[in-house]
Formats: C-alpha cells, sequence, structure tokens
C-alpha cells in the first residue's frame, strides 16, 4: 500500500517576498485618465503637442499623454501638467480639483505618492469647439 505525497504547503502572500515597479509611463497614462475625469478640462498639453501626440496615438495606438511630465524618484513623483480648460469654467477650481483628484488616482492605482503637482494652463476652449490646430481622424 503506497500512501500519496503530500503536497508543499501553499506559502502566505505576507511572506513571499520580491519587486515591485511601476514605470513612468504607467503614472503617466493613470495622471492623463485622471484629468480628463475633471470637469472643464478639455484636453491636455499646449496646441503643438496636443497635435503631435494626436498623430503619435494614431500611428502607435497607444494613449495620448501629451503634456504629462514625470519625474519618478521610488515611490513618489512629481508631476509637470498642461491642460486647456473650458472657457466659463474657472481655472482656480479646475486646478484644486486636480491637486486633489490625481494623487489621489495615482496613489490608488499606482501606489506612487505625487509629493508635486505644476499645473500650467495653456489654452482655453470655447464649449464644444473643436481645436482648429489638431487634426481630427476621418
Amino acid at each position: 500500500m503506497t500512501s500519496a505525497a503530500t503536497p508543499p504547503p501553499i506559502p502566505d502572500p505576507l511572506e513571499v517576498t520580491g519587486t515591485t515597479e511601476v514605470l513612468p509611463a504607467v503614472v503617466q497614462k493613470v495622471v492623463a485618465f485622471a484629468t480628463r475625469e475633471i470637469p472643464g478640462v478639455t484636453d491636455l498639453g499646449g496646441a503643438a503637442s496636443r497635435a503631435l501626440g494626436s498623430v503619435r496615438q494614431t500611428l502607435t495606438g497607444g494613449e495620448n499623454v501629451a503634456g504629462v511630465r514625470v519625474d519618478l524618484t521610488g515611490d513618489t513623483a512629481v508631476v509637470g501638467l498642461d491642460v486647456a480648460i473650458e472657457y466659463g469654467s474657472g481655472a482656480r477650481e479646475i486646478t484644486r480639483a486636480l491637486r486633489r483628484h490625481v494623487p489621489d488616482a495615482v496613489e490608488q492605482i499606482a501606489g506612487v505618492r505625487i509629493t508635486e503637482l505644476n499645473i500650467v494652463i495653456t489654452d482655453v476652449v470655447l464649449p464644444g469647439a473643436a481645436d482648429p490646430e489638431v487634426p481630427t481622424a476621418g
């Protein structure tokens, strides 16, 4: 009579070691997504970077993160953010909302703490108006 071999114990996930690295491009995408969630923000970047980002997005199929700069050191980041806002929206209210929402989203999703969020308002856009300097697909 043979006895069945006992399987090795499953390790406790808290005892498993290893490293986790979050790349700056991940933080950049989370910043871009979170920024677009703020009412009154119409786009990221200035007109030239939006046009270049649109072309890059068309060619690569990647996310347009023009206007987002990330300096990542370990698990903290300094972020530069260029945004266009909708005419009639208050720049102060939008920047307050960005400084509340973006760091929370980045910390929750990427586990990175934003220590500084520098915002530049690059343009103001009429509600519903397409930016004539940015090519449209089609």
